[in-house]
């Protein structure tokens, strides 16, 4: 379920998480058998693959219903706080991709790019760009003796976080 949703489960829970759903999955397949059309043999492994069946079919719902654009609003709407764990999630396109301006610390020059990928790993945190190209802060012109990659999407620059001022996202 971690690489379907948004939602990180703790690694200290995730045994009793996987226990819980184990439980109430083979619940699901024991009130199945109630019904007096279901005709397959009471085995643990047919239980088994009919729990996993349910299983999958119940978190690709959930997942789908996640991405949704209505469901997020829903969120914010009801509880003030969207469905991801970090603040990239929620102000980039992931999809489409975002156009960055990005501030360096003690730099007299801002990066334009298109935001292609990011890796938090605390310190050693990273964002990377593609189309991009190196602007005067004053003069808010390319700068000179500096190659400009804004139509070459297959160029990528890299930057560190803790490197970054700040970061303007259009």
């Amino acid at each position: 379920m971690n690489f379907t949703v948004p939602v990180k489960i703790k690694e200290q829970s995730q045994l009793i998480v996987s226990v819980v759903i184990s439980y109430i999955l083979l619940s699901m397949v024991s009130l199945l058998r109630l019904l007096p059309y279901f005709i397959l043999p009471d085995t643990a492994i047919i239980n088994s693959a009919l729990s996993l069946i349910i299983g999958t079919i119940i978190v690709t719902v959930i997942s789908i219903i996640i991405q949704l654009k209505w469901f997020k609003n829903i969120m914010v709407w009801l509880f003030h706080k969207t469905v991801y764990d970090d603040i990239w999630r929620d102000v980039l396109d992931l999809d489409k991709g975002s156009n960055l301006k990005v501030y360096l610390k003690g730099k007299d020059y801002y990066i334009i790019g298109h935001h292609k990928n990011h890796e938090e790993k605390g310190a050693d945190s990273w964002l990377a760009l593609s189309a991009f190209a190196k602007f005067d802060k004053v003069s808010n012109t390319p700068c000179k003796n500096e190659p400009s990659h804004l139509d070459d999407t297959t160029a990528i620059i890299t930057l560190r976080f803790s490197d970054i001022d700040y970061i303007e996202i259009f």
